[in-house]
């Protein structure tokens, strides 16, 4: 039996400096409150879903690097946008769980945008674009910290000029490294 080899790359929006910062000070307020917890060392980002290429049949016959040269040139046509950030909500992953995000404003031209990268990057399930604060924390974490994001009135906007592409070229547990930044189209 062959030994499959799979190299994920994970594609997303990472966030400016300034607004990376803001989230940053929010993910170190979660952590005085309820300690630790898995994403709170985690860049600011917003993520579509996760590509799994198997190398061994990769290699004969669709190529990762391939791919993301199409892609590349896909992208250099899809104009930058500007994501305005509003408040905060959070998602439910059964009973148990919840996560803490900085909400975006969807309105359609931005739905449209975001529906776009649905068909670039399939997933088997709609993508509901957000900023993870705190990922899938127990329910009783979650209701230390939430009374308090109801009461801020955070707000930020920030320009998508790229898409980022981290890759774990092996199958081992660790962080992902940089695989390349695509650029959208400049200019309008």
């Amino acid at each position: 039996m062959t030994d499959v080899r799979q190299i994920m790359f994970m594609n997303l929006i990472s966030l400016p400096d300034e607004s990376n910062a803001h989230i940053m000070r929010f993910k170190r307020a979660c952590a005085k409150h309820i300690g630790q917890f898995a994403s709170m060392n985690s860049r600011a980002h917003i993520s579509f879903p996760a590509l799994v290429f198997d190398e061994n049949t990769s290699a004969t016959s669709f190529n990762y690097d391939d791919y993301y040269r199409v892609i590349e040139s896909i992208l250099g046509n899809v104009p930058a946008i500007s994501l305005k950030v509003k408040g905060f909500e959070y998602l439910q992953h059964g009973d148990q769980y919840r996560t803490i995000c900085a909400a975006l404003e969807l309105d359609p031209v931005t739905m449209r945008w975001f529906s776009f990268f649905e068909k670039i990057f399939p997933a088997k399930q709609k993508i509901k674009p957000h900023i993870t604060i705190a990922r899938k924390i127990p329910v009783a974490s979650f209701n230390k910290l939430w009374p308090h994001f109801q009461k801020i009135d955070f707000k930020d906007r920030f320009t998508v000029r790229n898409i980022t592409v981290l890759h774990n070229p092996s199958n081992q547990a660790g962080p992902y490294q940089l695989y390349k930044d695509i650029s959208l189209r400049k200019g309008n």
